[in-house]
């Protein structure tokens, strides 16, 4: 005979109850693990990511209220999830996996937008409906957790950065000390530039980046009252530019990618250092 999925229990004048048999459990189980299996979890999340940018597109054919549905349903579909990993593996072991708690704290961002449609949170007086579909937006990082590498990537840009941080601050330093000098120079030429510490030193960080850097002294120079302050504006910029965006930035790069790419030679510098040693041995 074949085995019963399932049989019923009758103890004394109780009501009649369903026990599940080892085979329905496995069956269960399967299905758990497949809902929540990294294939579901990427689905779900392209899912999500075009139901964001469909809500966010004046030309797409769906409403608002139908990608905003569809939207609810992977928040849902996320914290089941979450919820189900965790009971299949235990609170401590679940959080002690990094990329675990990556997705939890995603997952708990992302919670408050929940209670937007059922009028728990009054976003008018508490100003948060921003927060809220931001919330949304975070979901969509965690398709860093399936990044092939990840660690690796991970691992390169903590070190890149450590190995930026003397060359970050230089450069804050230096775009200060332009933008001190801007406000100096030409603050009253162009106040809505230079009229201000703030304003100016973002402006200077514009010029930093090199990208239309001068049109910036090119307007100082049909302001100014003079051809010497025209002259002025135009040496001042190229000397930013020349220091702050070609030299500075470009040995940012240098220093960021290089200490990204470091750890790829390890092998070959081992490798180097076994032949010299064999070489030195057999001069010996």
């Amino acid at each position: 005979m074949g085995t019963r999925r399932c049989h019923i229990e009758k103890p004394g004048n109780s009501e009649s109850r369903i026990v599940p048999t080892k085979d329905m459990k496995r069956h269960l189980i399967r299905i758990r693990d497949l809902a929540i299996s990294e294939e579901a979890v990427i689905t779900v999340i392209l899912i999500n990511s075009i139901a964001l940018s469909m809500s966010t597109s004046s030309e797409t054919s769906l409403s608002e209220e139908a990608t905003y549905r569809i939207d609810y349903i992977c928040a849902v579909y996320f914290i089941v999830e979450v919820s189900l990993k965790i009971l299949r593996d235990g609170w401590r072991t679940y959080w002690n996996n990094g990329w675990n708690r990556f997705d939890f704290v995603i997952v708990a961002l992302s919670f408050p937008a929940l209670l937007e449609p059922l009028g728990i949170l009054d976003t008018k007086i508490f100003g948060v409906f921003l927060v809220l579909r931001l919330g949304r937006l975070f979901r969509l990082l965690r398709l860093l957790h399936f990044v092939p590498n990840r660690r690796h990537l991970i691992t390169g840009i903590k070190r890149s950065l450590k190995a930026s941080v003397g060359i970050f601050i230089t450069l804050f330093i230096v775009n200060l000390i332009f933008s001190i000098g801007a406000s100096m120079f030409f603050g009253k030429y162009a106040p809505d530039l230079f009229g201000n510490p703030a304003l100016s030193f973002y402006n200077m960080f514009k010029v930093f980046t090199v990208e239309g850097w001068y049109e910036i002294p090119d307007l100082l120079a049909q302001r100014a009252d003079s051809k010497l302050v025209a002259v002025l504006a135009r040496v001042y910029f190229v000397f930013t530019v020349l220091v702050g965006g070609i030299m500075g930035l470009s040995l940012a790069n240098a220093v960021f990618v290089d200490e990204m790419t470091s750890d790829n030679t390890d092998k070959l510098e081992e490798k180097l250092d076994q032949m010299l040693r064999m070489l030195e041995e057999l001069k010996k």
